[in-house]
């Protein structure tokens, strides 16, 4: 996330956007136009009928007729203004809605690796906001287009009608412009740390309460709250504050452009209807235009910084949404009949260059065949478990499903024929038949209540308030480890895979939960090849294969009875935890 967005990077974001959203642009530039072309002819009206007022024989009735088609004017201009602002928000929050949706969907794609490493909390504030600051200048475009178009119009009258006041109002404009374009860097710089500065501090707020339990537990409550105080005021308080000094100092600036512009063209008009090259209702009608014209000054201005600060956002977004999503590299095939064969062939792997992971792996775990991986916590288990599913991809060698490299098969169809049981399943905070029919949505109710009583979920489900409907809350806190352990290995009968991976979902059980747990396994792994990350050494003695590793390298292989005998790496890390236990 280092790559630097440049500004024609966001302008093409905006003109993709208009390409998308072309219809409704298409109507809110035809409103705001027709409405700033009737509110251009108001000054007009006013100053014509000044002068006419001033006529002795002029009729009632033409003076009337004038002050009609004022209002009528008026009501429409105001009508089309009050359209084009509900038409802007509208299409502010569509597009706005659309692109959240897409920088979430397009997370969700991201390598595991990066979602190890980045906070949560700091990616959806980067989404917030830059979503927040699009909505904001959509709405702020619908609104300020029809003053563009009027400034435009009215700038040509006032040049046709007395052409040296609207050559003045062009060059004051000018200097507003180059003011303007000058002064906005060193904002956006210091909009650009704020945003920085948000991000970060969200990230570690966000973690804080995401893990409130574990805040409580320690009773950190007041300590925390301190934390986010020194976070928000402390840090990005004074960040904020810079920013807004140096807004301050550019909005002084405009100001003394706008006020004096606005007194050199209200004087040089008085001047002129001094000297009789103006009559009074061109006057009038002058300060209408010069009144109108000086109001999208501050207008175009307020637009134009607030682009620039929305950019800074979207920026952001777009260096999420130029991250390559995890392709790995996968190709498109997939197998008819999955045998679910696995072989590793030569594999090396390091997260980082400094360090690595797995050495020269070869391994071949045949169709049905149950395996265990044990050693010593940080080895390579879980890694080997995980290059399987695609989430890697090794630095050497290949991995091979029914003898097909794993990197030609298509990346989701993989996944699809694979099951995980995680030492602690991740649910959602909704009922539990959702979270059960999220691992096969086309199941019934039957089928969820066939895999629960496989898993031996069914009897706990049913003494729950509202069963298969009870909400579990966040995480899945209103359910026991042995509970939620057990709505994993039915949503892994759901899915119904030919490759099952277990990280030991048993280590954190009592002996009465165990037994539950264990039995819903038996049935679960019958007929599938099985990968078990072993942390206990008590579940490992029925697989049919025992894989052993030791600083990333396969050591001994075999099963419980011949790897004591042997007395080698087995043995003693078997002993050991006999001993602890």
């Amino acid at each position: 996330m280092k790559q630097k967005i440049k500004e024609s990077t966001v302008r093409k974001f905006f003109l993709d956007m208009s390409k998308d959203h072309k219809k409704e642009l298409t109507v809110i530039i035809a409103i705001a136009t027709f409405g700033s072309i009737l509110t251009v002819f108001v000054p007009l009206i006013y100053g014509r009928l000044f002068d006419l007022a001033l006529i002795p024989n002029t009729t009632i009735t033409l003076l009337l007729s004038l002050i009609g088609v004022w209002t009528v004017l008026g009501l429409i201009s105001n009508f089309t203004s009050a359209r084009t602002s509900a038409l802007g928000e509208t299409l502010g929050a569509r597009v706005s809605l659309e692109s959240e949706i897409s920088a979430y969907g397009h997370y969700l794609t991201l390598p595991m690796k990066f979602h190890k490493e980045k906070k949560i909390g700091s990616i959806l504030n980067k989404i917030s906001r830059g979503s927040w600051n699009l909505q904001h200048f959509i709405q702020m475009v619908s609104n300020t287009l029809s003053q563009i178009l009027f400034l435009i119009f009215a700038l040509t009258i006032m040049l046709i009608v007395q052409w040296q006041l609207g050559a003045i109002v062009i060059i004051t404009f000018i200097i507003y412009i180059m003011a303007t374009l000058k002064l906005t860097k060193p904002v956006l710089e210091s909009q650009e740390e704020m945003q920085k500065s948000f991000e970060k501090e969200y990230g570690t707020i966000y973690d804080k309460l995401y893990n409130v339990s574990l805040v409580k537990s320690f009773a950190r409550e007041e300590e925390e709250e301190k934390l986010f105080h020194k976070l928000s005021i402390g840090k990005s308080l004074p960040i904020y504050k810079k920013s807004a000094e140096k807004s301050a100092k550019l909005q002084y600036i405009q100001g003394i452009i706008y006020n004096l512009s606005f007194i050199l063209v209200l004087g040089t008009a008085i001047f002129f209807l001094r000297n009789g090259q103006i009559t009074q209702g061109e006057f009038i009608m002058f300060f209408g235009y010069i009144n109108l014209a000086f109001g999208p000054f501050s207008s175009l201005s307020q637009f134009y910084n607030f682009y620039k600060k929305a950019s800074v956002a979207i920026k952001r977004i777009i260096k999420l949404k130029k991250l390559a999503p995890e392709t790995m590299k996968h190709g498109t095939k997939i197998i008819e009949d999955v045998k679910g064969k696995i072989e590793f062939k030569n594999i090396d792997f390091s997260y980082s260059k400094d360090k690595e992971i797995l050495k020269d792996i070869n391994l071949k775990i045949n169709p049905g065949e149950s395996i265990a991986l044990v050693g010593e916590s940080g080895v390579g288990k879980s890694t080997l478990s995980e290059l399987i599913s695609g989430y890697y991809q090794p630095k050497k060698g290949n991995i091979y499903l029914d003898k097909i490299n794993i990197s030609k098969l298509k990346l989701k169809w993989l996944r699809q024929q694979i099951a995980i049981v995680p030492q602690e399943i991740s649910i959602f905070n909704d009922t539990l038949i959702n979270n059960l029919k999220y691992a096969n949505p086309k199941a019934s109710f039957d089928d969820v209540v066939k895999a629960a009583k496989a898993a031996n979920a069914h009897e706990f489900i049913l003494s729950l308030p509202k069963k298969y409907k009870t909400l579990v809350g966040e995480r899945g806190v209103k359910l026991s480890v042995g509970q939620k352990q057990r709505i994993a290995i039915t949503m892994a009968f759901l899915k119904n895979p030919k490759i099952l991976i277990m990280d030991e979902p048993t280590s954190a059980l009592d002996s009465k939960s165990e037994r539950g747990v264990q039995e819903g396994i038996k049935k679960l792994i019958s007929g599938r090849t099985t990968v078990i990350i072993a942390h206990r050494f008590s579940t490992v003695k029925n697989v049919d294969k025992i894989i052993v590793l030791d600083k990333g390298k396969i050591v001994e292989a075999g099963n419980h009875q011949e790897l004591m005998k042997k007395k080698g790496k087995y043995y003693e890390l078997y002993s050991l935890q006999k001993g602890l236990d």
